[in-house]
């Protein structure tokens, strides 16, 4: 088990507070500093951290834990956040106990499909940073065809709002106007967008894979563990 997994699970220390400790030579596992984040540790080190504003020393235990993950079929209308005083949330859905899940990579109110939940800060860091490369898959309904141009420029990119939006991969679905549409990243609203800026309206968007995990036969609003 990576050390940081066990601090932000443990102490609810984040990732990015917990590479600051490390650089600055505050963490050490069995004595000795530590120089990467991604230090792994066992059940029975004894881990210290000193800094100004954390002062932790303990024995690591049960550091072997498994990650459990949640496949979820979103519906349309739910949001991807802990809490929210204006909409249902993914959490409403599923059963208490998985109220402190992480979510990977979100879904927008207006999109359905397969979300990811798990408890292991460290695969939610594996699945959305961009250098795992980890792809998604959409069907996506638009409100006209798409012309072979602007198949083009989706798969070479679009630049909106000072970001370059692209697909890496896109096929006709059987039914009219509906599209595969694959990702290896994950913007905010990054297909809605890229559709808006070259004169498309996405009219439904499923998504329907996540890295190794598809949506299968899982009907809307219903989940399993895996």
């Amino acid at each position: 088990m990576r050390l940081v997994t066990y601090m932000q699970t443990r102490h609810q220390i984040s990732r990015r507070t917990f590479v600051t400790l490390v650089k600055e030579g505050c963490v050490t596992v069995n004595g000795k500093k530590i120089s990467s984040y991604t230090q792994e540790v066992v059940t029975g080190d004894q881990v210290k951290i000193k800094a100004p504003n954390f002062a932790i020393e303990e024995v690591i235990k049960e550091a072997q834990k498994e990650s459990t993950i949640i496949l979820l079929n979103k519906p349309v209308g739910y949001v991807a956040s802990k809490s929210d005083p204006h909409n249902k949330t993914i959490y409403e859905i599923l059963p208490s106990k998985y109220t402190n899940y992480y979510y990977i990579w979100r879904l927008d109110k207006n999109s359905h499909g397969l979300l990811l939940l798990t408890d292991d800060p460290a695969l939610v860091n594996e699945y959305e940073h961009p250098k795992f490369d980890i792809e998604k898959e959409y069907i996506v309904e638009i409100d006209q065809e798409l012309d072979a141009k602007d198949i083009q420029r989706i798969l070479s990119g679009i630049k909106d709002e000072d970001e370059m939006l692209r697909a890496i991969k896109i096929t006709k679905h059987k039914k009219p106007y509906h599209y595969l549409i694959t990702l290896n990243e994950g913007k905010k609203r990054h297909i809605r967008r890229m559709f808006k800026s070259i004169g498309y309206r996405v009219m439904d968007l499923e998504r329907i894979r996540e890295g190794k995990y598809s949506l299968g036969d899982l009907k809307v609003g219903e989940w399993k563990i895996i």
